[in-house]
């Protein structure tokens, strides 16, 4: 077997996927290469040059767009000429196109989104470059898209000779401790999938109290180990909940603008030691963006924490990021490393 293990990251923000490939890749005693990479989004751009460097040939930093066309079934062009060196060099690929464009929160553009067609992007990538094995990770609802893009991404896909399984995964059977679930598309050239995915799950229950315990009394005035700043009103929720030992606020004491009926009642909520998070987003400095009040402190929980909850490695170096806001939103951008790492392993071991 060869020593080097060959992936791609496309749309890697951070690098989530990469992250368990190369952790599931190590454990196997060989050395991973990331032979592309890329993102738009400048701050997780040179952050993940930067803790990737050792592994990274080739990284672009701008709109995918530039770089890889959708003309299905037609000769690469000047731009893709870069990328047809790479067929059948490649062992796994992993993408996560924009998800925003489908997401259920995305009341102004829900599924007419011109983002949703980045994810063809990652079709023309594979076709050009047949990687043996990939996965394709996005939110639930982008199955219900009105551009139809899983169903025609499949039928692409099997057209180019790849045996193809959707799923729903739920991060917690994972050993992942957020109630986060995601569509994900995996793909294989050597027809194996149903022998790989029986074995990525694991009945290892993670809590909170597994991945935070050690962090209750850390010294750091980083903006990485410290939480962000509560207005007056929401420390007053947030002694309300404490003092009364209680997890949900009642409705009188949310803005008016979150009374009355609604299913966000996890808004304003405190996480509880011995459970799972609810799904770490960009939003979890703050209460009013959900259930992010810390179990055992006065505070919402601190990036380190969020990092933590992610299944992110203290080993990545967030030093470069100055503004608590970029990097809240590539924490809660990133893709458990669990995903990539247990379908790594499982393929590997099969």
């Amino acid at each position: 077997m060869r020593k080097k293990i060959r992936i791609v990251d496309l749309f890697c923000g951070m690098g989530g996927l990469s992250i368990g490939a190369i952790q599931a890749i190590q454990e196997s005693n060989k050395t991973p290469e990331i032979q592309f990479a890329c993102d738009y989004d400048q701050d997780a751009s040179f952050f993940y040059q930067k803790n990737f460097a050792k592994y990274l040939k080739k990284y672009h930093y701008g709109d995918i767009s530039e770089v890889l066309s959708d003309n299905f079934s037609s000769p690469p062009n000047t731009q893709e000429q870069a990328h047809t060196s790479l067929s059948g060099k490649i062992d796994f690929l992993f993408a996560g196109p924009p998800c925003q464009g489908h997401s259920n929160l995305n009341n102004h553009s829900r599924r007419k989104d011109p983002r949703n067609f980045l994810y063809l992007r990652t079709i023309r990538f594979i076709e050009l470059t047949k990687p043996t094995y990939f996965l394709i990770e996005n939110v639930p609802a982008v199955v219900h898209a009105e551009e139809s893009i899983v169903s025609t991404s499949t039928k692409l896909l099997e057209k180019f000779g790849y045996e193809i399984t959707e799923s729903v995964i739920d991060f917690t059977k994972l050993g992942v401790p957020q109630s986060r679930k995601r569509h994900v598309i995996f793909g294989s050239l050597k027809h194996d999938l149903s022998k790989i995915l029986s074995n990525i799950y694991t009945d290892k229950k993670v809590l909170l109290s597994d991945v935070l315990e050690d962090l209750l009394e850390i010294q750091s005035t980083s903006i990485f180990d410290t939480a962000s700043k509560m207005n007056k009103e929401n420390m007053a929720r947030a002694n309300y909940l404490f003092d009364t030992n209680s997890y949900d606020l009642p409705n009188e004491l949310r803005p008016k603008c979150h009374q009355g009926n609604h299913s966000y009642k996890s808004m304003y909520g405190r996480l509880k030691w011995n459970e799972v998070a609810q799904t770490i987003t960009s939003g979890f400095g703050s209460m009013g963006q959900g259930r992010y009040l810390h179990p055992q402190k006065r505070r919402v929980i601190t990036p380190h924490e969020a990092a933590r909850i992610q299944g992110l490695p203290d080993w990545l170096d967030y030093s470069e990021i100055k503004l608590r806001s970029n990097l809240q939103k590539m924490i809660g951008n990133a893709v458990p490393p669990a995903l990539s790492r247990r379908f790594v392993q499982s393929a590997m071991e099969k």
